[in-house]
């Protein structure tokens, strides 16, 4: 029963600190990196600045926990219910797709570049946040790749592939500042498809074939 109190305490602190990230995300993607103070990011998550400050001693704290927020999220978004087609293979129009819906065609996702833009002159903060960003494709997309795409030589190439199907993804999300319609994403979206798609197959039967000579 004494263990009760203790619990609340940790449920409390955990919201407390779950509202404030959402709060600094919302407002990095709403007012940009400039506008993002620390004193804003209370009253938009309605703690006082000294609650603020108990949770995230500083604005880099709320910062990195945005990025980790975020990064949660496309850990989320991989996970997709069928990954595969009816082959086996990755089905990467509808992985594409599913990662646009979910996470890159997302306006909160802007709040990453906000960061990463916003620190680009400080000498000391921005290198930890190239270092986060290098560390969740580690942690994250290879991890899932690594998961379910098989061991061989084709390997390395394919975490490539995926890297700069990521890439193209994340320039396409800027595209929304400048007012495209959602035509214009379909188009572009099934394009990288059909790229990323053909690449890969080629990549697997080609490992295939290695694999058969051996």
């Amino acid at each position: 029963m004494a263990a009760r109190p203790r619990r609340a305490q940790v449920d409390r602190t955990a919201e407390t600190r779950a509202v404030l990230i959402g709060a600094t995300v919302e407002l990095l993607h709403t007012v940009g990196f400039a506008g993002t103070t620390t004193a804003l990011i209370a009253k938009r998550a309605g703690v006082t600045t000294g609650a603020l400050h108990h949770h995230f001693p500083t604005k880099d704290d709320l910062l990195f926990g945005a990025l980790d927020h975020t990064a949660e999220h496309l850990r989320d978004a991989l996970e997709m219910e069928r990954p595969f087609d009816t082959n086996g293979v990755l089905n990467i129009p509808a992985l594409i797709r599913h990662l646009w819906q979910v996470f890159y065609g997302n306006p909160e996702y802007w709040a990453n570049w906000e960061v990463i833009i916003g620190t680009r002159a400080d000498a000391a903060l921005h290198p930890r946040v190239v270092a986060h960003r290098a560390r969740t494709i580690r942690t994250i997309l290879h991890v899932w790749l690594e998961r379910h795409i098989p061991p061989g030589d084709a390997r390395s190439k394919v975490f490539d592939l995926f890297e700069f199907m990521l890439i193209a993804i994340r320039g396409l999300s800027l595209e929304r500042f400048l007012d495209k319609d959602e035509a214009y994403f379909d188009r572009n979206l099934s394009i990288l498809a059909d790229l990323v798609g053909h690449r890969l197959e080629a990549l697997m039967q080609r490992q295939v074939v290695r694999k058969g000579r051996q």
